[in-house]
């Protein structure tokens, strides 16, 4: 038996559209294994309806990893227990491709490097922002050539912490995507290039004054704001309120805030905000997954 744990994740992280990425420790806890025959797919502790045939996630991520080292196994069961809402802007389906793909590589007798693991899964994704950390954990810098993935992870340190907002209805990454414009000016892709390598800089050294800089973003978030009910409102509050640099994760709508100290009181403040202006939000305080996804076997005993 395999299990994986993989980690939640936060992309575009403001400026760094379809690029940056961080891990958060929030998982996706997969098990699999091998059996005589057939397929047996098991979901706990989830509401969403997910599939337990061919078309599951998982089961499918593992079919690209079979078919890239030639290997037919007999069967598979494959158990998911997740703590990453579904569909909400934290990487749950980057969880899935990744502990698919790490779980049957082990089963096919480990034949991959994680570098192939990368660029099959950002394949599968469509960009890498999410797989790379969910794969490496910490801040990634993450790209897509023709020919390779590259992902470049740096271990933040630990004082920083990330205040998660969670609203109770979803955006779907396709609707999200289509918002956003062909083209953009010249100005606003140099102003986002700027910005991004102020946000790298400020994570690296530690440096969270420039937080609030390095978030800021033309290229998606302006057109993604319609997306999100009160989205202007909720990060005026979050600032108010002591973040260091608010953005939407992902295509949202998810929204993360930047905190170093006091997170209790932030929770607290943006709860009640949420709570007074009737928004069905959930606020989380999250550290920093500096692991990446874990990967553990157990042999089973000949009887």
């Amino acid at each position: 038996m395999v299990k994986v744990r993989v980690p939640a994740t936060s992309a575009n992280m403001g400026a760094g559209f379809d690029t940056l990425g961080i891990a958060l420790n929030l998982y996706n806890r997969i098990e699999a294994e091998e059996i005589p025959s057939g397929l047996d797919i098991r979901v706990l502790n989830s509401a969403e309806r997910i599939p337990l045939d061919e078309r599951n996630l998982i089961y499918r991520a593992m079919n690209i990893v079979f078919n890239e080292v030639r290997y037919k196994p007999t069967g598979l069961l494959i158990t998911q227990n997740s703590d990453i809402p579904m569909t909400r802007g934290l990487g749950s389906s980057s969880a899935c491709i990744i502990g698919g793909m790490l779980a049957a590589n082990v089963i096919s007798g480990r034949r991959l490097p994680y570098s192939r693991i990368a660029e099959l899964a950002a394949k599968m994704e469509g960009h890498p922002d999410n797989v790379g950390p969910a794969l490496y954990g910490g801040f990634c810098v993450s790209l897509m050539t023709k020919h390779r993935t590259i992902v470049h992870s740096t271990k933040i340190r630990p004082h920083i912490k990330f205040a998660v907002m969670i609203p109770d209805y979803y955006v779907a990454t396709r609707k999200s995507r289509e918002v956003l414009p062909e083209t953009v000016p010249f100005e606003d892709a140099v102003f986002n290039i700027s910005h991004a390598s102020i946000l790298q800089a400020a994570l690296i050294s530690g440096d969270t004054s420039q937080l609030k800089i390095g978030v800021q973003d033309r290229l998606h978030q302006p057109y993604r704001r319609s997306c999100i009910d009160g989205f202007d409102e909720i990060f005026k509050k979050t600032y108010d309120a002591g973040s260091l640099g608010t953005y939407l994760s992902g295509s949202g709508p998810t929204v993360l805030s930047f905190l170093d100290g006091n997170y209790n009181k932030f929770k607290s403040e943006m709860e009640s905000f949420f709570e007074a202006n009737s928004h069905q939000w959930t606020c989380k305080i999250l550290d920093i997954d500096n692991v990446g996804a874990v990967v553990s076997e157990r042999c089973r005993r000949n009887s």
